[in-house]
């Protein structure tokens, strides 16, 4: 189904060049604190190509960094005194936070400044000497898109960390310490269940590559491709539909409690074993419980997925069969965390169902899902179509209109 799309473009989220992000977290640290920052660094988002929800069970996930960052302007203070400023705060929470190192609690709240007061929290845990910190925090990663926002904002303030303590955290070993320690913060420290999926993308990731992520082991071990969509002409493209529900923390957090429930229930330690096994989603049948038993068999199909789409990606066969291969996948696992997963939104759907209509070789929706964004691999050239026919067919459901972005 073709639709005729609105008069007015697409609206494209371009992301800061590295120069235009440090100017503006200068500017902010400049104006909320005066004087000149010591550093400022920067982190990337995740995109998670195929896999999601299996980095808590074990599983495997393919994932890559995007161009958008948030930027961190740092400079270290003699007291013990904490003062964060955010240049576009989340709707509703506030721009400017203040707190002390010896009073930082987990459990205390949910805001950002938690998160990134986390992170003294979690490297004052491991031992780190640490001092108090002014922050000036900003960026051009769109919130709640699921793009791993949380995560490159905790990996930002650990760089920052770094930058200003002289804590020697480079290179591979010091990427995975502030990866453990970004993530303590949200899981923690916030309290959130999360996975080690964003954290150890963003910061062990280079650009222009993708990583499949074994969570089999903590640190999860990491095994790296060329992410050559660009070379054959082809693009991710991001719809970000809008804010996701409500309650999409706890529903994240009950999806997490079924999965435990439905590995006990088989007397396995990890559903990840199943995905090995080749009657593992008949075994599945043994669940009496049927939303553990669907919630299991998204995830133990889904470890095959991501290691057929890492095959694919890495095969010598034809780059036409190969990355239409990742297409269907890519459907494939949006279909399961639609209908097994209860993770899909109609307007997920929609975006998924249109953009594949429209001539994309697969879609999915992006990061944990409950609302917010869904990916569609692409042609380059057929993009700015694609984004035309979803946009034209939001306006036509009366939806906020999505925005767009390219990876």
């Amino acid at each position: 189904m073709t639709v005729s799309p609105q008069d007015d473009a697409p609206r494209w989220l371009i992301p800061w060049t590295l120069d235009e992000g440090s100017d503006r977290a200068r500017a902010l640290f400049e104006e909320a604190f005066g004087g000149e920052p010591e550093a400022i660094v920067s982190a990337p988002g995740r995109i998670t190509v195929i896999g999601d929800h299996t980095d808590y069970t074990e599983g495997l996930s393919l994932a890559a960094p995007v161009a958008h960052r948030t930027f961190v302007a740092v400079r270290r203070r003699e007291d013990e005194a904490l003062r964060m400023v955010s240049g576009n705060p989340p709707p509703g929470e506030p721009e400017r936070w203040e707190g002390a190192i010896s009073a930082l609690v987990p459990g205390t709240g949910i805001d950002w400044p938690y998160y990134a007061s986390g992170v003294v929290w979690a490297l004052t845990e491991r031992g780190y000497s640490v001092t108090g910190l002014d922050l000036a925090i900003v960026g051009c990663l769109p919130l709640e898109a699921g793009l791993g926002a949380s995560a490159s904002l905790t990996a930002g303030v650990g760089l920052a960390c770094n930058a200003v303590w002289g804590l020697a955290l480079d290179g591979e070993a010091g990427a995975i310490e502030l990866a453990e320690a970004a993530w303590d913060a949200e899981s923690a420290y916030v309290g959130f269940p999360c996975g080690r999926l964003d954290t150890h993308t963003v910061l062990r990731c280079a650009e222009d590559e993708a990583v499949m992520v074994d969570f089999a082991t903590v640190p999860p071990s990491l095994t790296r491709y060329p992410l050559y969509f660009h070379d054959y002409g082809l693009r991710l493209l991001v719809v970000d539909t809008g804010a996701r529900r409500d309650d999409w923390m706890d529903a994240y957090a009950r999806r997490s409690r079924d999965a435990r429930l439905a590995a006990q229930a088989l007397g396995v330690d990890s559903l990840r074993l199943l995905a090995d096994e080749p009657d593992g989603v008949r075994r599945l049948a043994g669940i009496e419980d049927p939303t553990a038993r669907r919630r299991a068999r998204h995830i133990v199909t889904e470890d095959r997925r991501v290691a057929d789409a890492v095959a694919a990606l890495g095969g010598l066969g034809p780059a036409h069969d190969r990355f239409t291969e990742i297409g269907a996948l890519m459907l494939d696992s949006h279909g399961s965390l639609r209908a097994d997963y209860d993770a899909s939104t109609p307007a997920l759907d929609l975006a998924v169902d249109t953009a594949f209509a429209a001539g994309a070789l697969g879609a999915r929706l992006a990061g944990a899902g409950f609302g917010g964004g869904a990916i569609a691999l692409v042609r380059a050239t057929q993009a700015e179509h694609i984004a035309d026919q979803v946009d034209a067919m939001f306006v036509a459901r009366g939806l906020p209109r999505p925005t767009f972005l390219l990876v």
